[in-house]
C-alpha cells in the first residue's frame, strides 16, 4: 500500500511539477530567426542551449532519484522519461529550426546534441543505480534489467557480442519505426514516435535477452549458477535507441542531404529520424524500452507457469 501511494506521488510530481518546468525551459529556446522553433544546439545561443540542457536534465534527475529512492529503479527510469517527455513536448519543431539554418553545420549540431543527451542520460542511470543500491552485492529484483552497476558493466563486456547485437537492435528497430510513424516534426508525433520505436526495440531486445538467459541457464542445469547472471540488461537497447539522435541527423546528411533540406521541409518529406529531437529519443528510450521488455517478460513468465503446471 505504501509503495502504491509513493508511485502516484512521484508520478504526479513528474507530470505536474518537474515536467512542465522542463517543458517551459525547452520552450524558452529561440531559433536563429527569433522564432520558438529551436533545438538545444540549433538555436540563437549555444550557451542558452547548454543552460536549458543541464536545467532539463537536473529536473529529470530529481524526479528520477526521488522515484528510485521511494519506489524502485524501474519507477525512477519511468519518471526520468516522463520529465524528458515533457521537455520534448515543449520543444520547437526541428524542421522549422533547420529551415532557419539549412546548412550541414546545423545537422552536425543535431548529432552532437544527440550524443550529449545520450551521455547525460547514461550518467543519470548510473547515479540512480547507486542511489538504489542495485547490483554489486545488493538485491536486483525486478530492477536488474535497467541497472547500470559495476557487475552489469563487467558482464556486458564479457558478452560483447550480445551487447553489440542489443545496441544494434535498439538503433535499427527504433529508427525504422520512427521512419514509419513520424510524418511531421510536431512535438506530439516526435514523442509518440520515440515511444513506439523504443517499445518495439524493447520487445525484440527482450526476446534476445530472454533467449540468451534461458540458453545460459540450460547449459548450467537446474540450480546451476550462471556466469551470465549480470547479462540481462536493457541498457544496451536503450543506448541503441538514443543513438538514433546521433545517427538520424548523420543519415539525414545523405538523404535528403543538406542541399535538398529546404525542399524536403517545404514538401513535408523530411524523414522521421531527422525531425526527432534528441530529447524525444531519450524520453522514448526511458519509457518505451522497459514497456516493450515487460511484455516479453510477462509472456515468458506465463509460459513458464503453464509449463510448470502441465
Amino acid at each position: 500500500m505504501k509503495n502504491a501511494v509513493w508511485i502516484w506521488i512521484v508520478r504526479v510530481l513528474s507530470l505536474c511539477v518537474f515536467g512542465p518546468i522542463a517543458g517551459g525551459l525547452m520552450a524558452s529556446l529561440r531559433g536563429v530567426d527569433g522564432s520558438r522553433h529551436a533545438t538545444l544546439f540549433v538555436s540563437d545561443s549555444i550557451l542558452g542551449g547548454l543552460f536549458v540542457l543541464f536545467g532539463v536534465f537536473f529536473l529529470a534527475m530529481i524526479a528520477g532519484v526521488i522515484a528510485t529512492k521511494m519506489v524502485s529503479l524501474r519507477e525512477g527510469v519511468l519518471n526520468l522519461g516522463l520529465v524528458l517527455g515533457w521537455g520534448a513536448w515543449g520543444a520547437g519543431e526541428v524542421g522549422e529550426a533547420l529551415r532557419s539554418a539549412p546548412d550541414s553545420g546545423s545537422i552536425v549540431k543535431l548529432a552532437i546534441e544527440g550524443f550529449a543527451v545520450l551521455v547525460l542520460t547514461v550518467w543519470m542511470l548510473r547515479v540512480m543505480t547507486k542511489v538504489r543500491g542495485v547490483g554489486d552485492g545488493g538485491d536486483e529484483g525486478t530492477d536488474g534489467c535497467v541497472a547500470l552497476s559495476n557487475s552489469k558493466l563487467v558482464a556486458l563486456r564479457e558478452h560483447a557480442g550480445l551487447t553489440g547485437m542489443l545496441v544494434g537492435v535498439g538503433l535499427v528497430v527504433s529508427m525504422v519505426m520512427v521512419w514509419l510513424q513520424v510524418q511531421s516534426d510536431l512535438s506530439g508525433q516526435a514523442v509518440w514516435g520515440g515511444f513506439i520505436g523504443s517499445a518495439a526495440a524493447g520487445v525484440l531486445g527482450g526476446m534476445l535477452i530472454q533467449n540468451h538467459s534461458m540458453g545460459s541457464s540450460g547449459k548450467h542445469g537446474r540450480g546451476g549458477k550462471r556466469s551470465s547472471d549480470g547479462v540481462v540488461s536493457l541498457i544496451p537497447v536503450m543506448v541503441g535507441v538514443m543513438l538514433g539522435g546521433v545517427f538520424g541527423p548523420l543519415v539525414g546528411m545523405v538523404t535528403p542531404g543538406s542541399g535538398r533540406l529546404l525542399q524536403a521541409i517545404a514538401s513535408g518529406e523530411m524523414p522521421g529520424f531527422l525531425v526527432m529531437s534528441s530529447v524525444s529519443w531519450a524520453a522514448g528510450a526511458m519509457i518505451g524500452t522497459p514497456v516493450g521488455y515487460s511484455w516479453v517478460e510477462s509472456s515468458v513468465a506465463r509460459q513458464q507457469a503453464n509449463t510448470a503446471s502441465a
